[in-house]
Parts: C-alpha cells; structure tokens; sequence
C-alpha cells in the first residue's frame, strides 16, 4: 500500500503536518476541495495531504494550503508556480482556474 489515511501510521513528523493542513482549512476552505476530504498519507514519500472524492490535492505551501497539479498529459506534478512552463501544463492551470 503506498498511501494511507490510518493515523496509526502517521510518525511525528506527519502529524505535525497534518496539524498544519487542518489549522488551514480551518481558516479557509480552499474553493478547490470539494466533498468527501480527507487527510492522506504517501508512504513512501512522506507527503501529507488533503484529498477529496474527485482526487484534488491540497498541500501546504509555506503557510498556505495550496492546490498540488498534476499535469494530466506530461505528468509534471507540483504547485501551479512550479510546474513548467510547457504549453501542456499551462493548458492545464488555464482549465482548472476556470
């Protein structure tokens, strides 16, 4: 299994950023998780997440709970000022933002 959402499975570290993720979507819920959200963990990465029933993703970036892209014909991943600036991936952001 590669993610998961049991807590038992969570170290320190993990829980600390999923504190972080919920203290911000306490403060605002971002317009981009819709229903059905939860907090996920990859375990093999250690990424902690938000994710909801249609597979959107918020992570923190910095402070701030942002939306994490996955570019769905190169398959570049990151947040929207990381990704490239290939044609591809800036189709993408366009309708996401829409």
């Amino acid at each position: 299994m590669m993610t998961t959402t049991d807590l038992k499975d969570f170290g320190f570290r993990e829980l600390g950023i999923a504190a972080r993720l919920l203290t911000a979507l306490c403060k605002e819920r971002p317009g981009f998780l819709g229903a059905g959200v939860h907090l996920m963990m990859n375990m093999h990465s250690g990424y902690v997440f938000l994710t909801d029933e249609d597979f959107n993703v918020g992570m923190m970036n910095g402070d701030a709970l942002e939306q994490w892209h996955s570019c769905p014909e190169c398959g570049a991943e990151g947040f929207a000022e990381d990704l490239p600036d290939d044609p591809c991936c800036q189709a993408y952001l366009e309708e996401v933002r829409a």
